[in-house]
């Protein structure tokens, strides 16, 4: 599907390209010259120790952060979008889930109750089209605080991916979930990337779950990439220090 490589990716059609990324925080260096692409249609896992950037690089690639030094390009359509899902999922408590999942679509404009008929009619079938698709179409009644944590994620998700955008930065959305919990929401993820083609870029701690749906890994050490490749070089040309910490938490006999 793509070759990296010294001149990155090619053969692809890249729609997210970050060069000689640098972010500091003071005196705080957090990013290194990074450098990344992304094809489209792919799942991109980033992976690293806590601490080493993984999420404010997702925050910097999605236009949350701006970069202290270097470019972040998107090569998005005429209607494309690039879609954020934070790590602590960031739902609004005091609205229903219907109306968590509807902001993307109605943000910046008017508020829902001012929309008109066919507009409101339109953003009432996207809503309830991807809460089908996460399991919660008949929960939209309810606000977040009567869910379980896993429902919760669902409705992050639900609300990253209800504007189907090209491209979705999802930061860590099996964070505190037990393991049941966190294969449902792997699998859904996968489930919705597979109908709507959205590219992704997919942070988290859970390796044995999230290795198996990415067609690429990117290792962030200390805010520099230190790998970028398939599964299989990760297996075969990673640095020790990428296939100790990989091999640590995933069942993979990489290790040396």
């Amino acid at each position: 599907m793509y070759q990296v490589g010294k001149e990155g990716l090619s053969a692809v059609e890249v729609v997210l390209e970050a060069k000689n990324l640098v972010q500091r925080f003071g005196a705080n260096q957090v990013l290194s010259n990074v450098h990344l692409q992304l094809a489209r249609g792919e799942i991109v896992g980033l992976i690293g120790p806590s601490g080493g950037g993984k999420s404010v690089l997702l925050k910097t690639l999605a236009n949350v952060l701006e970069p202290t030094e270097g470019e972040v390009r998107s090569f998005l359509g005429e209607h494309g979008e690039v879609s954020f899902m934070f790590q602590e999922g960031a739902l609004f408590d005091s609205v229903s889930v219907l109306d968590n999942v509807a902001f993307p679509l109605i943000a910046g404009r008017v508020p829902c109750s001012a929309l008109k008929m066919d507009e409101k009619l339109e953003v009432s079938r996207r809503v309830g089209a991807i809460l089908e698709k996460v399991g919660l179409f008949r929960h939209g009644h309810k606000f977040p605080a009567q869910l379980s944590g896993g429902m919760r994620r669902r409705v992050s998700l639900a609300r990253a991916l209800v504007n189907e955008p090209e491209i979705a930065l999802l930061d860590d959305p099996t964070s505190g979930l037990d393991p049941v919990a966190s294969s449902v929401i792997m699998a859904l993820i996968k489930s919705l990337h597979e109908s709507l083609g959205t590219s992704m870029i997919l942070v988290s701690h859970d390796l044995r779950r999230l290795l198996p749906v990415c067609s690429r890994v990117i290792a962030l050490f200390d805010g520099s990439v230190v790998f970028d490749g398939t599964l299989e070089a990760l297996r075969n040309n990673a640095n020790e220090q990428v296939k100790h910490f990989v091999s640590c938490r995933y069942d993979l006999e990489i290790a040396a």
